[in-house]
Formats: structure tokens, C-alpha cells, sequence
């Protein structure tokens, strides 16, 4: 039975949350393909008016302007307030996107593309984290694909502590599985 939606702009996206969201907050969560930004957010408020059941949209800023990022949240929560009646749910903007996830550490990803960075391309893939992961041989789904076949434990926790992913593990735990006060704490 599902008892709660994470809609995403895609099936990359889905695969990463899969893997770095703790597997006990997934259980009876439904992950939903909206193939896009703009798809994401009206099926978001779709499910959310239909279905009554926690939601949780995951998009991509696309920008780190601060003004933008809070302009589009806002909208997006004035649109999906008119859609829910108490339901929780909540709006995730990965900034600039959910690539984003994998730049945490330098050397890390250094290692994980097979060379080393310039300071330049380091600053440049903090904008554009997308860019900078499509320098991996085979490009960015399979960088991602191989690195989180390639998890161990102490990376996985380390991803695991990234805001986006805090931020919907914190919703899963307190609006799904709450009444689990391990999962909770």
C-alpha cells in the first residue's frame, strides 16, 4: 500500500534517491517518473488532490540565484497549497541540480571520474554540476549508475548527509513513519 509519493523530473533522479534515501523510509513509497520539471509539479498536485496521501516533488533549481530559487518555491507552494486539503507535502529544489549530490567531496570525485580537476573546472561544476559529471568516459547516467553500484557504507552515509537527501528522509521519517519512532529519530 502506498503511503506516500516522490515525484521527480526523471528516472536518474529516481534511481539516486532510491539508492541514497535509508531503504526503511522507502518501504510503502511510490516513486513517480514526471519526465520533466514542468510535468513533475501538476502531476505533484494531481496525486496530492486525488489521492490524499503525503507527496514530496524533487526538482532541479537549474540555477543558484538565491531570488530565483526562493521565487520558484514560492510558486510552487502557492500552487500545490491550492491543491491539498491537510495533506502533508513537500517541495525539494536540488541547487542547481540533483547532480549536485556527488560534488561533496573533491577528491572523491576525482577519483570517481579517473583524473583530476582544475580549479576552474571544480568552480564551474559547482554551477553546472551536470557538465562537469558528463567529463566521466562514458557520461553522466553511467557516472552515476557506476558510482552508486560502487557505494561503499562510509560514502553512502556521507551522501546520505546532503540537504536534499536530510530534507526528504526528515519529511519520510516524521509524515510517513512516524508512528516508527526509530525510523523518526
Amino acid at each position: 500500500m502506498t503511503k506516500a509519493y516522490i515525484v521527480t523530473e526523471g528516472p536518474l533522479h529516481i534511481e539516486i534517491l532510491r539508492a541514497l534515501i535509508p531503504p526503511e523510509l522507502l518501504q510503502d513509497v511510490t516513486f513517480v517518473d514526471g519526465e520533466d520539471k514542468y510535468n513533475a509539479d501538476p502531476l505533484a498536485r494531481t496525486l496530492l488532490s486525488e489521492r490524499q496521501i503525503p507527496i514530496v516533488l524533487v526538482v532541479n533549481a537549474d540555477t543558484n540565484d538565491e531570488i530565483a530559487i526562493e521565487s520558484y518555491q514560492r510558486d510552487l507552494e502557492f500552487l500545490s497549497h491550492t491543491a491539498t486539503v491537510r495533506t502533508p507535502y513537500k517541495i525539494v529544489q536540488a541547487i542547481p541540480t540533483i547532480e549536485t549530490i556527488f560534488l561533496q567531496d573533491r577528491t572523491w570525485l576525482e577519483e570517481c571520474i579517473g583524473r583530476p580537476l582544475s580549479a576552474l573546472e571544480w568552480q564551474l561544476g559547482q554551477k553546472q554540476p551536470r557538465d562537469l559529471l558528463a567529463q566521466y568516459p562514458e557520461g553522466v547516467q553511467s557516472f552515476i549508475e557506476h558510482t552508486l553500484a560502487k557505494l561503499t557504507d562510509q560514502r553512502l552515509n556521507k551522501l546520505r548527509q546532503h540537504p536534499l537527501v536530510q530534507a526528504i528522509s526528515s519529511f519520510l521519517a516524521t509524515q510517513v513513519h512516524s508512528s516508527n519512532s526509530a525510523l523518526a529519530s
